[in-house]
């Protein structure tokens, strides 16, 4: 075939391409299917968009999520309030009309800039849902514990803590402290306790967890992801954790790929997918805002993974009065997933902070129909 020939072929597949919008899943960011139809991409519950590379968020209500930073306690240095920064949503097992929340939550009143050494780990409650409002019930550890992440392990009848940080005083005024990055877990057989003393794990931070634990194999592996997008295995849950896969991209800060705050999980067709805090605006001007959700997704976990450097969701969020807030920061992304063995998204938990405010709380904000029905068991 002559040169020429070759060219108008690759042009002809190039311009069909475009017009059919995909030829395989990966084209629909594993999020979907691609439809041998007419090549268009079927989202899944939860995602939208040509490629199903955005989170399908519904309008969040006020003053759900956890937000205390106009409560103050007995012991605050100020009248700040008590900031929080993020949370793990745990259904409960006995009750199906509570919800747990496992929030990082800074003590005598701190802000996020003294996050370190004065992060603690609280459990809030909520009788109104999954977005709550969630309302402070206990502290389960004492400063420094910070990364707060919570998952139910079936394999073990437990739910596993996995945090950073010490055990230590605080000083006498808020500011911050260096301290090396050390995951470490704690487990208890209810939400309540009583927990564990902290075992070490590894070097590292922003531990996200997932139990490979299912009916047709019930195993105790588990895998643990953390900053940049490094995944590690162990063969249960204080065993050693050994890495199994780093990616292949540039993850350098400052670098396009610049993330942190990986939340893993595997769908309904066993692909695999990390939800994450994207800093391209950092990278590229030097701000905290707007773009700030990546995502990418692999069939395997130790196989390829793409991750498409566009924002899954940012830092606007539009409020079920008609409102909407413009966030200087939103982090620390993780989801509630239904319970149905579909794991669809149904609440995208997030740490938020306004402009021109040093307070920070816990969002939650709805996802898009699956949320109204819960996707989990009947309450």
């Amino acid at each position: 075939m002559q040169k020429i020939e070759i060219q108008i072929l690759l042009f002809t597949f190039l311009l069909v391409k475009t017009a059919q919008g995909c030829f395989f899943d990966e084209d629909c960011s594993l999020n979907g299917v691609c439809s041998p139809v007419d090549q268009t991409c079927i989202c899944d519950p939860g995602w939208k968009s040509d490629d199903c590379g955005e989170l399908d968020l519904l309008p969040a209500t006020r003053w759900t999520g956890y937000n205390y930073t106009n409560v103050t306690l007995s012991d605050q240095y100020s009248t700040k309030g008590n900031s929080s920064w993020g949370g793990s949503i745990i259904h409960d097992r006995h009750d199906k009309q509570l919800f747990h929340l496992f929030v990082d939550q800074f003590a005598h009143g701190c802000g996020l800039s003294g996050w370190r050494p004065f992060s603690t780990v609280i459990r809030a409650e909520s009788r109104t849902g999954p977005a709550g409002p969630y309302h402070f019930v206990q502290e389960i550890f004492g400063t420094f514990r910070h990364n707060a992440a919570t998952v139910w392990s079936p394999a073990d009848e437990k739910y596993l803590l996995y945090t950073i940080g010490v055990e230590t005083d605080t000083p006498d005024t808020c500011k911050s402290y260096k301290w090396a990055n050390n995951i470490s877990i704690s487990s208890a057989p209810e939400v309540q306790g009583p927990w564990t003393p902290f075992e070490y794990l590894i070097n590292g931070t922003n531990p996200s967890p997932w139990p490979l634990w299912e009916e047709e194999n019930p195993t105790s592996k588990v895998l643990l992801a953390v900053e940049d997008n490094f995944i590690f295995s162990a063969s249960d849950f204080s065993s050693p954790y050994n890495q199994i896969k780093s990616m292949p991209w540039n993850t350098s800060d400052y670098s396009n790929h610049w993330t942190e705050d990986p939340f893993l999980w595997r769908d309904k067709r066993s692909n695999w997918h990390i939800l994450c805090h994207w800093m391209i605006d950092i990278t590229e001007r030097g701000e905290k805002y707007p773009r700030v959700g990546g995502h990418m997704f692999s069939r395997s976990l130790t196989g390829k993974w793409t991750f498409k450097l566009q924002e899954v969701y940012n830092t606007t969020v539009h409020f079920s009065d008609g409102g909407r807030t413009d966030y200087y920061r939103r982090e620390r992304p993780r989801l509630f997933l239904s319970d149905d063995g579909d794991f669809t998204p149904l609440y995208l938990i997030n740490g938020v902070q306004e402009f021109n405010s040093s307070a920070s709380y816990t969002l939650i904000q709805p996802i898009g129909r699956g949320s109204g029905s819960l996707g989990i068991a009947q309450l």
